[in-house]
């Protein structure tokens, strides 16, 4: 990524056998960053860390809560996920995981761990349900055109 030279910032996960972060335990994070002042050659730190679920209170699962279905079973959880509320269980914890980290690489917060409280913040909103509903609505107006 760093030979490229078009990577502002991004991460590289290993998951407990998995190639993203996920409740199952602790994930390897390589994470690159370009330093350098805008316009100027980039210059990039690189730093190697373990993020822990348990951290920010999201308990350990199995490989099997995080298994999919057939393709009503996975759009009917993936509804029950986007539902606003404080429910939660692990497809919903691996979501706010993996959109946590992309907030935080995004640089719309300072931390992982700001970026997951921000995820779950929307999840519990309802937001997430309101914005599936506006794609199915846009996607079925584009398939009668």
């Amino acid at each position: 990524l760093k030979k490229v030279g078009r990577v502002d910032h991004a991460v590289v996960i290993h998951g407990v056998g998995l190639d993203e972060i996920s409740p199952l335990g602790p994930a390897t994070i390589l994470e690159i960053k370009n330093t350098a002042p805008p316009g100027e050659t980039k210059t990039y730190t690189t730093k190697k860390y373990t993020f822990d679920p348990l951290s920010i209170a999201i308990p350990r699962c199995q490989l099997e809560d995080l298994r999919g279905g057939n393709p009503d079973e996975n759009a009917a959880e993936f509804r029950k996920v986007l539902l606003g509320g404080s429910h939660t269980n692990a497809k919903r914890d691996s979501i706010v995981l993996n959109a946590g980290v992309g907030v935080y690489v995004y640089g719309l917060r300072d931390s992982i761990e700001e970026g997951c409280q921000l995820a779950r913040e929307v999840l519990e909103s309802g937001k997430g349900t309101d914005k599936l509903e506006e794609w199915i609505k846009c996607s079925q107006e584009v398939g009668v055109v």
